[in-house]
């Protein structure tokens, strides 16, 4: 027979671990058996089970790691491609991030039992409807791709396009950015600037600009001894490739001779105007008439002189 200090001991235990079944299990706790019961009735009447909310966790949890991992790789290579503005990295590393979380959530919902072909038929319709009313701004996007890689115009540029001439000072997703001589900035959009011919004055870090002199009872030498002189002495004219004519017209009282020279890509304004002023001072003190101009004309509507 136990003495009243074991048997005290032996309540205190009893107490301290609860009430013991039968075959020497534990008795759930009443509040276990709520939580238990509850999470049991969110699936009663339905083919789901613990595992397919398992794997549909899963699966978007993969879809966002795999999103995050896409875009670290997207920068890693944007960093070792040359020519990919951060614009366009920015919205290709945005572009696959919703894509994987669609995937993800997609395979989720199919997990979870849900009919995946209505909703894979919604974003086809709500795909081709985007397609086409994005089709401007995914031209653009695609030509900024091929612009960037392959570099036909770089900042600081002047290029000529559409009927437009100007600095590039900026190179995005949707345009080329110019700002011309008299001060307007002009958005080029990619595509067209792709499609249509472009001319890049600064690639060979030279350009050629012509004036045009006529000269009344022209001498010989006139041309090579006076007009070159002053031509070459103008502020920013090249000194390599140096300055050259060609006859153009010779008429009995006037010969017309194109001056050609190189200079800066993106002084031609200024250059010209130095050259016209150094060749009427050179031609200052000469008798006869002359004449010089930088906007070489077209050529007349008149048929010539008879000979």
């Amino acid at each position: 027979m136990p003495t009243p200090s074991t048997g005290a001991s032996i309540d205190v235990a009893r107490a301290a671990v609860g009430p013991v079944g039968q075959g020497g299990h534990r008795a759930p706790t009443p509040g276990r058996s709520r939580v238990i019961d509850t999470v049991t009735s969110w699936f009663s009447g339905s083919d789901i089970t613990g595992w397919d909310v398992l794997f549909a966790v899963l699966a978007v949890l993969g879809a966002w790691i795999l999103s995050r991992l896409s875009r670290k790789a997207i920068v890693a290579i944007g960093a070792r491609t040359k020519g990919l503005s951060p614009q366009l990295l920015a919205v290709a590393t945005r572009v696959v991030h919703y894509f994987l979380l669609l995937v993800g959530i997609g395979l989720a919902l199919a997990f979870l039992g849900f009919r995946t072909e209505p909703i894979l038929g919604a974003v086809i319709v709500v795909v081709i409807v985007a397609v086409l009313a994005l089709r401007g701004i995914a031209d653009n996007f695609g030509a900024a791709i091929i612009l960037q890689t392959r570099m036909p115009v770089r900042l600081g540029d002047e290029i000529e396009s559409m009927d437009w001439t100007g600095v590039v000072k900026e190179l995005n997703g949707r345009s080329v950015v110019i700002r011309t001589v008299d001060g307007r900035e002009v958005h080029l959009p990619n595509a067209a600037v792709l499609a249509a011919p472009l001319a890049n004055h600064s690639v060979l870090g030279a350009r050629r600009a012509t004036v045009e002199v006529r000269l009344g009872d022209a001498l010989p030498d006139e041309v090579a001894t006076t007009v070159l002189h002053a031509v070459g002495a103008a502020h920013g004219v090249h000194k390599r490739p140096a300055p050259e004519f060609l006859t153009v017209s010779v008429e009995p009282a006037r010969t017309t001779v194109h001056v050609r020279y190189w200079h800066a890509p993106t002084t031609e304004p200024h250059v010209t105007s130095a050259v016209v002023a150094a060749i009427g001072e050179a031609l200052r003190d000469r008798p006869g008439e002359w004449a010089v101009t930088g906007q070489v004309p077209a050529p007349p509507l008149v048929p010539p002189a008879p000979v």
